[in-house]
């Protein structure tokens, strides 16, 4: 299959085409993933791919864009020092009125005009300022981000360009989410205030000092505990005899 170029699909004309159950044959997403590199961690660098104008970024080239800067970034970085991450999804299908191609065609591609047309994939419709593709790491791999991005810039169908943000790390600690079976569950999070904290029983009491409870005192032989009127040598009640 002949794939046209972007120019085609670039501006963003009617309504959003987004309704899949209504409609069959949808070709799959090409993005892989929209998360990469070190996830348990928080970043105080943010640095964010801002388009300047609208248009719609087809699922294969936001999939470039995706491989040329996690590429860079492995690279250069190394895995544990970023996050990258893709901030769109391309819910827009496009479609498109297929037509014969080649010689001795001319007669049979004639068709009816502002035909609805076939479903031949899917983009992403932006808009001017938005944020389409961000990573967090630290100021010392700055310049590094920045070259990547530039190079993943190039694939987009829009003029792009970066702003860097400072984040206020909270001093979350976050781990990485947990595949159980088929589904994904996520993982706690974990403050440093509830970290200090002593661990409690099922009924969320404390636990004692020392571990666990005294235990009655018993008598000599070992059974059970004596009582003080039960003992030996006690004096006797008011009035009695001895």
């Amino acid at each position: 299959m002949v794939r046209k170029p972007a120019k085609m699909y670039r501006d963003v004309a009617k309504k959003a085409y987004t309704r899949r159950e209504y409609m069959g044959g949808v070709p799959g997403n090409k993005i892989v993933q929209f998360e990469m590199g070190n996830l348990s961690q928080e970043f105080p660098t943010e640095v964010d791919l801002i388009v300047e104008e609208a248009c719609q970024i087809r699922h294969s080239s936001l999939e470039a864009a995706r491989i040329t800067i996690n590429r860079r970034l492995m690279k250069d970085v190394g895995r544990s020092n970023f996050h990258f991450k893709v901030r769109v999804f391309p819910h827009h299908v496009l479609r498109e009125n297929k037509q014969a191609t080649g010689a001795g065609a001319d007669r049979v591609s004639e068709g009816m005009r502002l035909a609805f047309g076939k479903a031949v994939g899917t983009a992403a419709r932006v808009t001017p300022g938005q944020a389409i593709l961000t990573v967090f790491s630290t100021p010392q791999y700055l310049e590094k981000i920045k070259d990547a991005m530039r190079h993943g810039a190039h694939k987009l169908p829009s003029p792009a360009h970066l702003k860097v943000k400072e984040i206020k790390v909270s001093g979350r600690i976050v781990a990485a989410p947990k595949i159980v079976g088929e589904k994904v569950v996520a993982a706690p999070v974990v403050t440093e205030e509830a970290a200090a904290e002593p661990a409690k029983d099922a009924k969320g009491a404390a636990p004692a000092k020392g571990g666990k409870e005294a235990a009655p005192a018993k008598d000599a032989k070992g059974g059970a505990p004596v009582k003080a009127d039960d003992k030996k040598g006690a004096a006797p009640a008011k009035g009695g005899k001895k």
